[in-house]
């Protein structure tokens, strides 16, 4: 990764342009042209530098209901249940932790009964104990780590 990768990266988890043609404008700000600044962004995502790019919807203003949840998976199983969390398209983020609840994940669905079908579907497949933790409060933060 070299400097202008680095000033990538640093450009788009600040505010990835809204302009019509987003690359040329990312090529205009780190004096590269727009086939370099795709070509650079592909190979960061490509190398997992870079998840996803897409925006963050504030799920209550589009009438979505989400659930942070936490449950403990064996060793062996996790990458399998992992798996099938990751299918989901409302799941938002899925990381492993340290602790006894070593599995978290967030899922977003238009409706609490389909959140429930989703967790209800796992606790059975995998006989798990999957607990939720609802939102009391929301407190955004906002995240940026140099590069």
């Amino acid at each position: 990764m070299d400097e202008i990768d680095k000033k990538i990266l640093n450009l788009i988890q600040e505010e990835f342009p809204l302009h019509k043609r987003p690359y040329k404008e990312i090529g205009r700000q780190v004096n590269i042209d727009e086939k370099e600044a795709v070509k650079r962004v592909q190979k960061l995502k490509d190398a997992g530098v870079i998840r996803r790019i897409g925006v963050v919807f504030e799920p209550k203003k589009l009438d979505y209901t989400s659930t942070l949840c936490g449950v403990h998976v064996d060793k062996k199983n996790l990458m399998e249940v992992v798996d099938v969390i990751n299918k989901h398209t409302g799941v938002t983020h899925n990381y492993e932790r340290e602790g006894d609840l070593n599995l978290w994940f967030t899922i977003i669905a238009n409706k609490e009964e389909e959140i429930d079908a989703f967790i209800s579907d796992l606790e059975r497949r995998f006989l798990l104990k999957i607990y939720r933790f609802p939102k009391k409060r929301v407190f955004k933060i906002k995240t940026f780590f140099p590069v």
